[in-house]
Order: C-alpha cells, then sequence, then structure tokens
C-alpha cells in the first residue's frame, strides 16, 4: 500500500475516533432533543368527567399526536362503568384524578356527603388500579376550605384549570382549539371525556403546544399559588415527566 493510502487510512480512523468521542450517550441525547423540543415549558392537557365509551379513541389521539401523556380527572360512578378505560388510562402512562363520585356540586353537600364523594372515588381508582389517585378537581371548580381539606385528608392535590376550552358548550373544533391555545407555560388546560368535537381537537391543540415549544406534562404541586379566575387560587401546575 503507497504512503498516500496509508495517510488516508489514518485519518479517516482519526476522524471516527473523534466523532464517536464527542457523541452524546442516547440518554443525554434524548433528553437534550427534548429540551430543544420543550423550549417553551410545559403544559398539562386535562380530561374531565370520564371514563366514557369514547376514552379509549382519546387515548388512540393522544398516541398518534406523539404519544402524549395527559391527566384524566374520573368520576367514581363512570370508573365503575368502564373499567377498562380507567385501567387503560393508567397502563398508557397517564395521570389519573379524583373528580368526585357523582359530579356533585361539593360545596352544597353536607359535610359528611362531600367528604364520601372523594373517598369512594379514591377507593373505585385504587381497587382498578391499584393505585390511589394524588390529584383531585371540584366538579365545576367549586370548592372551599372544606374541599381542600377534605382532598388533602385523602392525600390529594386539588387542580383547577388557567385555560378553559369550553367543550362542553357545543363549540366547535376550531373554537376548542383556539381556547386551548391561550394557556401559558406551566398552564393547566380543561377539556371533556365523551366528546367528538374535544376528539377531533387534541391533535389540532399538541401541534400548537409545538409550535410555541410547548410539551404536555405532568401535573405536580407548586408552592406558588396559581390564579384560576380572580378571587380563586390553587396550587398545581405542569412540569416534565420524569
Amino acid at each position: 500500500m503507497s504512503r498516500r493510502g496509508r495517510t488516508r487510512i489514518w485519518l479517516g480512523a482519526t476522524v471516527a475516533m473523534l466523532m464517536t468521542s464527542f457523541a452524546l450517550p442516547p440518554a443525554v441525547a434524548q433528553e437534550a432533543g427534548s429540551a430543544r423540543r420543550c423550549s417553551g415549558g410545559y403544559v398539562a392537557i386535562t380530561f374531565d368527567d370520564g371514563p366514557t365509551d369514547v376514552t379509549a379513541e382519546y387515548l388512540k389521539a393522544l398516541r398518534d399526536a406523539g404519544r402524549v401523556r395527559a391527566t384524566f380527572f374520573v368520576t367514581g360512578t363512570l370508573a365503575e362503568g368502564h373499567r377498562d378505560g380507567t385501567r387503560r388510562i393508567v397502563a398508557e402512562g397517564h395521570q389519573i384524578g379524583n373528580h368526585s363520585y357523582t359530579h356533585a356540586n361539593l360545596v352544597e353537600l353536607d359535610a359528611a356527603t362531600a367528604f364520601a364523594e372523594l373517598r369512594d372515588t379514591s377507593r373505585v381508582i385504587r381497587t382498578q388500579t391499584g393505585r390511589a389517585p394524588t390529584l383531585f378537581r371540584p366538579p365545576f371548580g367549586s370548592t372551599d376550605v372544606r374541599t381542600r381539606r377534605d382532598a388533602a385528608v385523602l392525600g390529594m392535590t386539588e387542580v383547577i384549570w388557567t385555560a378553559d376550552t369550553v367543550d362542553w358548550s357545543g363549540i366547535p373544533t376550531e373554537t376548542i382549539v383556539a381556547n386551548a391555545l391561550t394557556v401559558k407555560p406551566g398552564g393547566i388546560i380543561l377539556l371533556h371525556d365523551g366528546l367528538q368535537t374535544t376528539l377531533a381537537a387534541i391533535p389540532k391543540i399538541v401541534r400548537g403546544l409545538a409550535e410555541r415549544g410547548l410539551c404536555a406534562g405532568r401535573i405536580v404541586y407548586s408552592r406558588t399559588p396559581v390564579q384560576a379566575w380572580p378571587g380563586l387560587t390553587f396550587h398545581a401546575k405542569a412540569a416534565p415527566w420524569r
């Protein structure tokens, strides 16, 4: 072999070695890619009033949108009637929260009945999934000191929302998407299970968030109070999935 040929081989090997030495380990590269993709921060996509006959379609829409994970606040009565839906929510890596047993306005109930609404729903979720919920959302966002205390006794953080899509009102999908995309980093989007218009909105919401560098995150406790609307604050925010 000529001297020129040996030199080319040596240069090629040296370049390959340098490229290998500077390559990021897979886990680090993945984390770096996530940081770039989620440069705008995280928001939580949440669905109330399930599980329903449409929950499986919601889960598929989230998978198809890029294996996006969300938080489902379920009611005890519906969870008892749709056990497979409750289990699939957890099995596919989503958070699950307590949304009361009968979707009652808790502040209008007597103390014992109001507490039972939360306790019984947590029991149903624990029986069906093997884990008790750590998140709670009061129906209608109607809450008071007693309601928050009941949730705390059962080991749950109260979660309201910062972007209300009003999807339950019969508005079209494009309006649902527009309402969802008013969310700010760290915020929480309110959607509802069981609606075809909301189902169609899922991929569009995910794309709209991605255009702002926002990723769907999990809900965690926030020491700093978060304002839902004037006069009501709560202590929860969106954060990266662990």
